[in-house]
């Protein structure tokens, strides 16, 4: 049976939802069959977050019609062109905030994307950076500035995701061993939470914002990379101590066997 998203409009158990509800119990798609099996593909659907009436207002449950589309329930049926971005901000604030400060913004031109050009309505997929293969050649050729900015940002984003993983890597392993490590954690977090700052970004394609955001996160990451060169510095003192006294104590007993030879 094919299912779509069945949760209360932005209520707390939003948050904490195992499942959406099945397909029969939203009576929107007994009609809207079509947009039903999209949004039952959709990420929205998949974790969980929304269910019509959060888009298009009126009542999901009710089997009349008439009833769930009247007066009072908040019904708008299809929304607006102009409307979308604001609706879409409900949830999404920091996207749609940095998609007014973008190129992109004006909407009231009919050659401008809204956020459903790039992202759908019904079955939204995540917005990865990999989306943007499959979004920006839509409207832009390859080889002209606006699609170098977007491959740019995505090269840097991804770069800078990568070095943040294997970092994260490396300073794991090596909490095993050196417990003093753990101090790396706070910088770690806060270059993660730079990182996840720039996603939102995208919408504004302003490269120099976005290097400044992963600037934030490089320095995080510096602070990281050192108390992992103090470690491995300190363990190479360490071990040259040791070898040092190994150096001593075999001294030791070569001149220890030598004066027992001469007594004997």
């Amino acid at each position: 049976m094919r299912r779509l998203l069945g949760l209360l409009l932005f209520s707390p158990v939003l948050l904490w939802a195992e499942a959406p509800v099945s397909l029969d119990e939203v009576l929107c798609a007994t009609c809207h069959f079509d947009q039903g099996e999209e949004f039952a593909q959709s990420i929205h659907y998949q974790q969980g977050q929304l269910l019509c009436n959060d888009c298009h207002g009126g009542l999901p449950f009710e089997a009349d019609p008439e009833k769930a589309k009247a007066p009072g329930t908040g019904f708008i049926g299809k929304p607006k062109r102009e409307d979308i971005a604001a609706l879409c901000g409900k949830c999404h604030v920091a996207p749609t905030r940095f998609f007014a400060q973008g190129p992109h913004a004006a909407w009231q031109h009919q050659a401008n994307p809204t956020c459903i050009s790039c992202h759908t309505n019904h079955r939204v997929e995540d917005a990865t950076l990999a989306l943007m293969d499959s979004t920006c050649t839509q409207c832009h050729q390859a080889g002209t500035p606006a699609l170098t900015r977007g491959t740019t940002i995505r090269q840097h984003l991804e770069q800078a995701g990568e070095a943040h993983r294997q970092l994260k890597a490396q300073s794991d392993s090596l909490q095993i061993l050196e417990g003093s490590l753990r101090q790396a954690v706070p910088y770690l977090e806060a270059g993660a939470s730079a990182l996840r700052e720039t996603h939102p970004m995208t919408h504004a394609w302003d490269l120099g914002m976005i290097e400044g955001k992963l600037g934030e996160a490089r320095g995080e990451e510096d602070q990281v990379e050192q108390l992992i060169a103090d470690f491995y510095a300190g363990r190479r003192h360490r071990v040259w101590a040791v070898a040092g006294i190994w150096v001593i104590v075999v001294a030791n007993l070569f001149l220890l066997w030598v004066k027992r030879r001469q007594v004997k």
